[in-house]
């Protein structure tokens, strides 16, 4: 490659290079070594293209005056340009020359990552110490394997997500890719593609995964398939849809996520102690009822209707009839058996998937208010969960994917999870295009992102706060990306940003259900033929031609 260093500047690095001749791209990387070190002591820089330019130097400026001279119509225009090149040459004190190649190259703005030790296989990747080489230097594109030996880890558990700027099969460590990562990009960037992508290839290697739906993204993946005997004939998904086949009992359900969705509803903060106590009560009967090997009644919410309308629940009339309306809303929602029969057990559902498979729950049917508090239930049975996995030492632990948590997680739990993840095995996937929906909490904690097309500088600074790279990386990367392309960076490249095309998935709808009023049509339409004027108007003033009677625009 005849590509040469024209500066250094802190950790930035410009190359000059002719795109005729090597068509670098942004987020390649480069390989700056001295020609003059042995194979095995020779010293490099590794760096990363974020961003080009045009070269500017004086005699690039009378050339373009005399290209703009050539394009000259008028008298006046032709005298007034050759006036601008003679003041350009008299201040330059340049001869006249012709036209030369030197006009096309560029600079490619180059972020030095790290300091390579050796040549070839034997290279080394370290962190860079501030060394910078002469300028006698061989600048070669850095192959994808020796990229993925230095920053991608192989314990045996490959996950493709694509390929690279070079076309090779990018892929990642499944380890790598646990605990807590966020998926992000604005709308129609290939964002909700990409953690397809990742769900898909998580359910190839055997994970369990629990899906969070909120805009049916996931119901049309492939199946989940078994036998009688429990024999999977397909990994796949399994869609539960809140409300339909996915009822809860409320034992099942929790006195916590009752409180919560019955507070979203309104519920005085007296009334609620009122039933979580009474609750609370109810539940230790019950199991004392099991324990002395007696059979439980099924508590529902009709149960607990006809109990305050009898005022059992609380000490006075007014908590009660505040604890009945609530109920009566909740019962509306669909999501609460009203017997033994009608529960799911999310235990035996998850149990299907332990091998690998997802749980699609669809809470696309159920309101704003009644979403938090069935999410925090369904999370708090992924917790029990995990603890029984860590009981029995099996570390079946679920990939767990929220698709717009902020719609449906409150902040609090969200911080839970992420701070107990570690500890209960649990992985998550926050995936959204509100950037700014992102708490700090989350970002801090951060393993991996995986980032789609980000144009806007507000939500590039917020998910600066990741810390994964410097924002001017970031800033030159993500509001560059082409569609269905991503950087990654975390610890599934050892925090080295990498660009990948995302990988297609044939055969399978990824796109989410979008309801429009208009159909496509067989041919499309017509244009309208072109006016006699050319200005896009029909006659002078744009009115029909008949100059009469008002302008109809729903005319046909």
């Amino acid at each position: 490659m005849s590509i040469e260093v024209y500066q250094v500047r802190g950790d930035i690095m410009e190359l000059i290079f002719d795109p005729r001749e090597d068509n670098l791209r942004v987020g390649e990387t480069l390989c700056v070594q001295e020609r003059d070190g042995s194979m095995a002591n020779s010293q490099g820089l590794i760096c990363q293209v974020i961003e080009f330019r045009m070269v500017t130097y004086p005699a690039l400026v009378q050339e373009q005056l005399r290209l703009v001279l050539d394009h000259v119509d008028s008298a006046d225009g032709v005298e007034r340009a050759m006036e601008i090149v003679q003041s350009v040459q008299e201040n330059l004190h340049l001869p006249g020359m012709e036209l030369s190649q030197e006009r096309n190259l560029k600079i490619a703005i180059a972020k030095i990552r790290k300091l390579v030790i050796g040549r070839g296989q034997r290279a080394k990747w370290d962190q860079w110490d501030g060394w910078i080489p002469h300028r006698d230097v061989e600048v070669t594109r850095t192959r994808d394997r020796e990229l993925f030996a230095n920053c991608v880890e192989n314990l045996g558990n490959p996950l493709e997500l694509g390929e690279t700027l070079r076309g090779e099969p990018f892929l990642v460590e499944g380890q790598g890719m646990e605990k807590i990562n966020i998926v992000t990009g604005v709308k129609g960037s290939g964002k909700s593609h990409l953690s397809k992508v990742i769900l898909i290839e998580l359910i190839k290697r055997g994970a369990p995964c629990i899906v969070f739906d909120i805009n049916k993204e996931y119901i049309h993946l492939p199946r989940h398939e078994m036998q009688g005997d429990g024999t999977v004939l397909q990994r796949g998904i399994v869609h539960l849809k809140a409300g339909q086949n996915l009822k809860l009992g409320l034992q099942q359900f929790g006195i916590q996520p009752l409180i919560t969705m019955l507070n979203k509803y309104g519920l005085p903060d007296v009334s609620a102690m009122h039933l979580e106590n009474r609750l609370f009560g109810l539940f230790e009967q019950m199991r004392q009822l099991g324990d002395n090997g007696r059979r439980a009644p099924f508590l529902t919410l009709e149960h607990l209707v006809e109990m305050a309308e009898n005022n059992e629940i609380a000490t006075n009339e007014v908590s009660n009839a505040a604890i009945r309306s609530r109920l009566e809303a909740v019962r509306n929602t669909g999501i609460f058996a009203s017997q033994a029969e009608d529960a799911i057990n999310l235990k035996s559902e998850y149990a299907k998937v332990r091998d690998g498979g997802a749980l699609v729950i669809d809470v696309s049917a159920l309101s704003p208010l009644a979403r938090y508090g069935f999410a925090q239930a369904i999370l708090d049975l992924i917790k029990e969960m995990c603890e029984n996995e860590i009981k029995t030492a099996q570390g079946r632990f679920p990939f767990v994917l929220f698709e717009e948590a902020h719609l449906y997680v409150s902040k609090n739990t969200v911080t839970d999870v992420v701070t107990r993840s570690r500890h209960l095995g649990i992985t998550c996937f926050f995936i959204t295009n509100m950037v700014g929906g992102l708490d700090e909490t989350v970002l801090r904690q951060t393993d991996n992102l995986f980032l789609a097309h980000l144009p806007f500088d507000d939500d590039v600074r917020h998910i600066g706060k990741s810390a994964m790279t410097d924002q001017e990386t970031m800033s030159a990367f993500v509001k560059k990306l082409r569609r269905h392309h991503a950087l990654i960076m975390g610890n599934v490249t050892r925090q080295y940003p990498i660009i990948i095309k995302v990988k297609a998935l044939p055969g399978i709808r990824t796109a989410g259900e979008t309801q429009f009023f208009f159909k496509p049509r067989a041919g499309g339409f017509e244009l309208p033929p072109p006016s006699s004027n050319g200005n896009g108007k029909n006659g002078s003033n744009g009115h029909h031609s008949n100059g009469s009677g008002p302008i109809n625009l729903f005319e046909t």
